[in-house]
């Protein structure tokens, strides 16, 4: 008859134990990323926005046929502009330098107050950030000063990117509401 070693009870929980460790780690990928340390950026930058005249840097892509109101705010309601919307240092566009764009959309989405849906990409060309971008998504009532919206992604340094940005209209023309300029503070978590 064979003999059986009297082997203490854990023996082979331990075993069992190190091979599972043994096998498993030939499945682990390794990493060569270390962690990083997440930053807070402050941004702070003027938004040109403009819808008329032969230098119009937003268009409505389904323009209504009646015309709009800005009393009103159901003769705009369902209205989508698409912009390509430069962003400067300073409020004037003339005497600013050019720091970035802003490219996206916005709809008025609400029948009772002047507020828009934004989707937007901002595109950073100058400084620090240059060639990164981040993307701005929410609520906009244009006429609540100030007002928030959120920093949901982003490109380059501003992958994984979250935050808000506090938005103040600076200027806004309303005879027409051709031209609008907003203040943007802007602050981002990244790594």
């Amino acid at each position: 008859m064979a003999k059986t070693a009297n082997l203490p009870p854990n023996h082979f929980l331990i075993v069992s134990i190190i091979q599972l460790v043994i096998f498993s780690s030939a499945f682990i990928i390794p990493t060569t990323t270390s962690a990083k340390l997440e930053k807070l950026t402050h941004l702070h930058f003027y938004y040109h926005n403009n819808i008329a005249g032969p230098h119009a840097t937003a268009v409505p892509i389904n323009p209504k046929i009646q015309p709009v109101d800005l009393r009103d705010p159901a003769s705009l309601f369902g209205r989508l502009t698409i912009a390509d919307d430069p962003l400067t240092s300073g409020p004037s566009l003339e005497n600013s330098t050019v720091v970035g764009s802003a490219q996206g959309m916005y709809g008025s989405a609400s029948q009772t107050e002047m507020s828009f849906a934004m989707v937007f990409n901002f595109a950073l060309t100058q400084g620090k950030y240059k060639g990164s971008s981040f993307c701005l998504l929410g609520r906009n009532p244009i006429f609540t000063n100030p007002r928030e919206l959120a920093i949901v992604g982003g490109t380059g340094a501003f992958r994984f990117s979250r935050g808000y940005a506090i938005l103040k209209t600076y200027y806004m023309d309303m005879q027409t509401g051709a031209n609008t300029i907003v203040e943007y503070d802007v602050y981002i978590r990244h790594y």
